[in-house]
């Protein structure tokens, strides 16, 4: 099988190894001699790296692509080996990882290292059952408007955008929308996340009536459990 390697730099290969180390990979290779550089895995990934002190964390452009087969194993392994080493997941600043996100063209999460390098580790949708859960909704008269407003706050990354859009073509009072309890329960998710990236509070009115949809759901069914489980990551993700 061919692969690709990428060599990305570092301030500091010291910092780095600790970093990837905690998020479960191995070093292989480590060597000061005669320029710092080492080598991290985790079974079929390998990335190098290299000191150049040119690099600045938080200006430095590069990134990479990760396929792999699993992106909520890999994402639940990595974080947990954070929680653990570190007692939190780095959500901003650097380093950090992003919470999973839902996609029109997979499902991923994103790693900025103790060099600034980024990493976009995801699953192609076609790869995945259900891929497109969170993305949509039955309801056909606001599947379109639900879809933009998702691909703004998670595939655009731009909270500012969406709590625009929400405020323009969503009902104040979104209990008035006249779809589904699921339907409801998938736009009322991304209406509190967006308060949360744009005021860091939830919006009591939201958090309560998703509260209540979660309590009158069938909780014991697979879709109502995914309901539940992105509530909890979305009001206590850390």
């Amino acid at each position: 099988m061919n692969q690709i390697k990428p060599i990305l730099p570092c301030p500091s290969i010291r910092e780095q190894i600790a970093f990837y180390e905690h998020l479960g990979f191995e070093t292989v290779y480590n060597s000061n001699r005669p320029h710092p550089y080492a080598v991290v895995k985790y079974g079929q990934l390998e990335i190098h790296f290299y000191v150049s002190k040119k690099i600045f964390p938080a200006e430095n452009p590069q990134m990479c692509y990760v396929q792999v087969d699993d992106v909520n194993r890999l994402y639940e392994a990595f974080t947990a080996g954070l929680k653990q080493a570190i007692g939190k997941i780095p959500r901003s600043g650097i380093p950090r990882i992003s919470k999973l996100k839902d996609l029109a063209e997979d499902r991923r999460f994103i790693i900025t290292d103790m060099g600034g390098n980024t990493l976009f580790v995801g699953t192609p949708n076609v790869e995945l059952a259900n891929p497109a859960f969170f993305r949509t909704i039955e309801s056909e008269a606001w599947v379109n408007p639900f879809e933009t407003l998702f691909d703004l706050m998670y595939s655009k990354e731009d909270s500012k955008s969406a709590s625009i859009m929400l405020e323009k073509f969503f009902p104040s009072d979104l209990n008035t929308l006249d779809v589904g309890s699921m339907d409801l329960a998938k736009i009322l998710l991304v209406a509190l996340d967006i308060q949360l990236h744009r005021h860091n509070v939830a919006d009591p009115a939201l958090n309560d009536r998703l509260k209540r949809l979660l309590a009158d759901g069938n909780n014991d069914t697979a879709d109502w459990k995914r309901i539940s489980q992105q509530y909890d990551d979305i009001l206590n993700g850390e």
